[in-house]
């Protein structure tokens, strides 16, 4: 070629939830009788959780209507009705809101919203990523900045709260950074934030004069005795705040791609609404977003049987997550404790126990012999080189927390498992394969 295709900084997009797909495929390839136990990717309906009756037919009557509007395109931000819909929600979780329709922006699923608020910003500016992170904001954010995440650590001491005397060091010697993620309920720790935590972000983004973005797509997914406390409620008028939300966890429907941003407090900051204003020309490009999933949610949401669907939900999650958490408790090397929120546990190896010489029995010898050479290969982080003997030896794949950017070796998985049976049996699996392995060298 007379000038260089490749771009260097695709290097920093890197998608471990991913890569243990493809990492199973290979196994799946070398060995016929490999079976993949998919516990690191948050999709749902993967899992079984169907979408209900009711969801089906709020569907089918929109796609029924007699125009034919569902199939069409719609506003570049997003359909009007629902925009609209946003933000009379936003104004029933939190009174004193001020969003109106204008500031809500529909992408093609969370993630759009994610590439288009990271490549929008200013040269140089980054956002202050918590860790561990979510791998679609860190290296998406890493690939807009050129350059390695600055993040401030969640505390797994006092179940996964920001550590905000660490986020203030960093907000300190990064004058770059110009905002705060938070994701509430988090991805991948299970945590959810209360009022004092939140408040004392808050009061970190007005004492250094910066934005805070809240991921919470979540956020209905709320359980063991835990409160959702809305972030609009409390920074209305005091910071400018982005929302970020969607339908793909909750509704279950992953494959709508149907996400959105709300646009808090535009008035406080000038700039902050000139980056709004600018947020809306890659939008315009995009012509708009997913039609049909756009105006079936407001229909879904405001369902009578919605509610009691979600009831059952969050329950069923709960006894997941807390099930899971006792069989992995009897494990005397790992931390693990109860998750709040969302459908995720993180589970750290103690001090120590990992080595570079430990392995697991893998039984196809072309499998063993490409787990060997991919782990020699290169620098590989410990949990990470135990996830992938795990994957080959077990069939079982979870997340290593590096592909987390954690501090902490160790590992995520989902709670979405809805057959009992099959979840003791993974998880008594698991539990065996990680005593085996912390004792093999």
């Amino acid at each position: 070629m007379r000038f260089q295709l490749y771009n260097p900084r695709s290097e920093y997009l890197r998608y471990g939830i991913r890569e243990m797909v493809e990492l199973a495929q290979r196994l799946s390839d070398l060995d016929p009788a490999f079976r993949f136990i998919g516990e690191n990717i948050g999709d749902p309906v993967a899992k079984g959780w169907e979408p209900p009756a009711f969801v089906k037919d709020v569907v089918c009557e929109v796609a029924r209507r007699n125009k034919g509007e569902a199939f069409g395109y719609t506003h570049s931000r997003g359909c009007l009705a629902t925009r609209t819909w946003v933000a009379d929600t936003a104004r029933q979780f939190s009174p004193s809101s001020r969003l109106d329709a204008e500031h809500v922006l529909f992408t093609n699923g969370l993630g759009s919203a994610i590439s288009v608020f990271y490549r929008m910003l200013g040269t140089g500016a980054r956002i202050l990523q918590p860790n561990p992170a979510y791998p679609a904001h860190i290296s998406t954010e890493r690939y807009a900045s050129a350059g390695e995440p600055i993040g401030y650590r969640l505390d797994p001491a006092r179940r996964w709260a920001p550590d905000l005397a660490h986020m203030e060091s960093q907000i300190q010697k990064h004058p770059q950074v110009v905002g705060i993620l938070l994701i509430n309920p988090n991805n991948p720790t299970g945590a959810v934030y209360d009022a004092e935590t939140l408040d004392g972000v808050i009061r970190l983004a007005e004492r250094y004069h910066l934005m805070v973005i809240s991921d919470e797509v979540y956020f209905r997914m709320v359980f063991n005795q835990s409160r959702y406390v809305h972030i609009t409620e409390r920074a209305q008028g005091r910071v400018p705040l982005v929302v970020m939300r969607g339908i793909s966890k909750d509704i279950p429907w992953p494959g709508s791609r149907c996400g959105w941003m709300e646009f808090h407090n535009t008035d406080l900051d000038e700039d902050f609404n000139r980056f709004f204003e600018s947020i809306k020309k890659p939008l315009m490009i995009e012509v708009c977003s997913t039609t049909l999933p756009q105006m079936a949610a407001p229909l879904i949401y405001n369902h009578p049987e919605y509610p009691v669907w979600l009831a059952q939900c969050n329950a069923e999650l709960e006894r997941n997550s807390n099930r899971m958490v006792g069989l992995l408790s009897t494990v005397p090397q790992l931390q693990v404790q109860p998750i709040q929120g969302a459908f995720y546990l993180t589970v750290l190896f103690k001090d120590g126990v990992l080595n570079e010489r430990q392995t697991l029995p893998v039984a196809h010898a072309g499998a063993r012999e490409f787990i060997q050479k991919t782990i020699a290969a290169g620098s590989m982080p410990l949990d990470k080189r135990f996830a992938f003997y795990l994957l080959a030896a077990t069939g079982i794949g979870v997340v290593p927390a590096s592909d987390f950017d954690s501090p902490w070796p160790g590992f995520r998985v989902t709670t979405l498992e809805r057959n009992p049976e099959r979840l003791d049996q993974t998880y008594h699996k698991l539990g065996d394969a990680i005593a085996q392995y912390l004792v093999s060298a």
